[in-house]
């Protein structure tokens, strides 16, 4: 079967991560110490002047508690919670974060062309390249991130256009069938399970016109990168037939969680973590692997343009990467962190089934999600919005 073309950094990138979790952490060297009976240096001319007055460069720089102000954050449904800035919430006590939530990467990127003032947003790959061209992104300092050196190479390379860094890498994870398999004891086995009669009533899609793309190009081993106007119509059809088994359309992972628990979703495309998340509370679901392919994506944080609050922004971007928010993103939302000392870490056995980690052909079998022209993402988007007003 004919593959969609797959960035080899991604692959790399999941494949070295998967490698840490199982290798686990390293020692960290011990800080230099004076030999003993090493004497004291005797003190300089230099040092027995006055003090000098201190000037403006010399000055402490601000205390982190000492900072306030306010950040506008753009963001997903649930990462509003204070668990996934809580290092920021802890450094900073006198900011006040607020938040607008975005249904979907194609409701974001809408929000931040028609003007957004969010300070910050939380896009993911496919998209990124749009707010480089289009001038809605601010490069980012990372000599002023001190989690920074805490990301693999890899990780960085996804949010850096023409040799700077636009966006720092923060979460990442699967996309494949999840359902419940006391409902569906036959078990999933391709993506097609998705528009399948017999599971009417009790299947959810995600509300994205690029993701139901992607879900046809599969089934049908269209080349997802060149998908034909006739391509996209067979699509959009096929699309608005599924409405007749279709549930709802989910936008955010709690609302679908919640449904796939009380046994009314039995079939759904859905995130590894709501797949870890069910699991955990004991639910019985399992994670398909589609015989096209799961697919895959990395999640990053951007500074809007323009905005007056950029080093504030930096500090948020910093405190993202920090450990106690990474730890929280794996144990709570299950996904993948940036930071690679969160995932060195990692013990947790349902999370290490969730990402397949003793599955060493688990990536052979994966697509990456491919940059899309500004044509197809305007044509996708154009046509989930007809599908879901067709009568």
């Amino acid at each position: 079967m004919k593959r969609l073309l797959r960035p080899s950094f991604l692959a790399l990138l999941l494949l070295a991560l998967i490698t840490l979790w199982l290798a686990g952490c390293g020692g960290t060297a011990e800080a230099p110490t004076a030999e003993s009976g090493d004497a004291p240096e005797e003190p300089t001319a230099a040092s027995e002047d006055a003090p000098e007055e201190p000037t403006a460069a010399s000055e402490a720089p601000e205390e982190p508690a000492e900072v306030s102000g306010s950040l506008t954050v753009l963001d997903w449904p649930g990462y509003d919670a204070a668990d996934f800035w809580v290092d920021f919430q802890t450094t900073y006590p006198d900011v006040t974060v607020n938040f607008e939530i975005g249904a979907s990467d194609a409701d974001i990127y809408a929000k931040m062309k028609a003007g957004d003032q969010a300070d910050v947003f939380h896009p993911y790959t496919g998209w990124l390249q749009f707010y480089v061209e289009e001038g809605l992104v601010e490069e980012i300092d990372t000599s002023q991130l001190t989690n920074w050196d805490k990301v693999p190479e890899e990780f960085k390379a996804i949010g850096q256009f023409d040799g700077k860094q636009y966006f720092i890498p923060w979460d990442w994870g699967f996309t494949s069938i999840l359902y419940r398999t006391d409902m569906v004891p036959e078990g999933i086995d391709s993506w097609a399970a998705l528009l399948d009669p017999q599971y009417a009533g009790h299947v959810s899609m995600w509300d994205d016109g690029p993701g139901a793309v992607t879900v046809s190009s599969y089934i049908h081993d269209y080349d997802e990168t060149n998908i034909t106007p006739e391509q996209l119509e067979a699509i959009k059809q096929e699309w608005i037939a599924q409405r007749e088994v279709n549930l709802f359309y989910w936008f955010g992972e709690p609302e679908l969680i919640e449904a796939m628990a009380a046994g009314d979703v039995w079939v759904a495309y859905a995130w590894q973590g709501a797949y870890a998340t069910l699991l955990g509370q004991g639910v019985p679901v399992a994670y398909a692997d589609p015989v096209e392919g799961r697919n895959s994506w990395v999640g990053v944080y951007g500074i809007r343009q323009g905005t007056e609050n950029y080093d504030l922004a930096l500090r948020f971007l910093d405190m993202k990467l920090a450990e106690a928010t990474g730890n929280n993103v794996v144990n709570l939302f299950y996904y993948g962190h940036a930071n690679q000392d969160v995932m060195n870490g990692i013990t947790d056995e349902t999370l290490k089934e969730a990402f397949s980690i003793d599955d060493p052909a688990i990536l052979q079998n994966t697509n990456f999600t491919p940059n899309l022209t500004a044509d197809q993402r305007d044509a996708w988007t154009a046509m989930w919005a007809e599908v879901k007003a067709a009568p």
